[in-house]
Formats: structure tokens, sequence, C-alpha cells
């Protein structure tokens, strides 16, 4: 009986082993899985993979040369407008920047706001006279409602 319980509890821990081990390696394997060559979902499929396979071979052949051996050598592949040594000008008109954006830059939103800024007490101005006017309709309004309730007030008394 002894004997019996000894090998049980062998395979059960033999099982369980296998159990954690095999939870260790699933969520990494699933995730390589849903990970595919395709471009995310806000990039352009043909543009992005033409500069990546530029940067990918720029990558290559820098490895294969075992690394930039000069600094003139590093200048002379940025020196056609590059981004660095290794990407030189693969994706450069992909990217966004002023020249090919139509957003307004914070200098011109800064600009624009002490412009109007300028302009504000105007605006505050005119819009107290409007809410003064208003209050004074409102009074009026007030003033005839009650000496209306006062006629019919008095009216009622000497009835």
């Amino acid at each position: 009986m002894k004997s019996l319980l000894s090998g049980l509890r062998y395979v059960l821990t033999l099982c369980l082993c296998a159990v954690l081990l095999f939870t260790t390696f699933v969520p990494g394997a699933s995730a390589q899985a849903m990970v595919k060559d395709k471009p995310m979902a806000n990039e352009p499929s043909s543009t992005t993979s033409k500069a990546a396979k530029e940067w990918e071979g720029a990558a290559r052949e820098t490895i294969d040369k075992g690394g930039l051996q000069s600094l003139e050598e590093v200048r002379d592949r940025t020196k056609g407008g590059g981004l660095n040594e290794v990407q030189g000008t693969a994706g450069f008109n992909e990217m966004k920047r002023p020249s090919n954006t139509s957003a307004t830059s914070i200098e011109e939103q800064i600009e624009k706001g002490l412009q109007n800024a300028d302009k504000a007490p105007e605006k505050l101005s005119k819009e107290a006279k409007k809410a003064q006017k208003q209050a004074e309709k409102q009074a009026k309004k007030l003033a005839k409602e009650t000496a209306k309730q006062a006629k019919k007030a008095t009216n009622a008394m000497d009835d």
C-alpha cells in the first residue's frame, strides 16, 4: 500500500511539473504566432515595406563590414540628407514634419492667441453691456408685473 501511494505521488508530481512547464511556454508561443509581417493598421503597406527593406539592407551592409570604420564614412553616408548612418534616407519622405503637414505650429497658435487677447477687453465690455441691457429689461418686466399684482391686490381689498 505504501509503495502504491509513493508511486502515485511521483506520477502526480511529474504531471504537475509538466503542466507548469506547459503553461510557462504557451503564452510566449501564442504571442509569437500573433505577430506577423504585416504593417500596423495606420501604416501604408507599400511605403513601409520599401523603407524597411532599405533600412534592413543598410544595416546588413554595416554589420557585414564589421561596423562603421571612421567618422568620414559616417559623414559620407549621411551627406544626402540621411537621418543617421544606418537608416540613411530610407523613409525620409514618409516622415511627418512641418513642411509636409498642414498643422499649425505652436508659435502660430501663440501669436493668434496673443492677437485675440488684445480684443478680449472689447469683447468683454460688449458682453457686459448686453448683460446689463438684459438685466434692465428683466427688471422693467418684473416692475410691471409687481405693479399689476399690487393693483389686483388693491382691487381685491376694495371689493
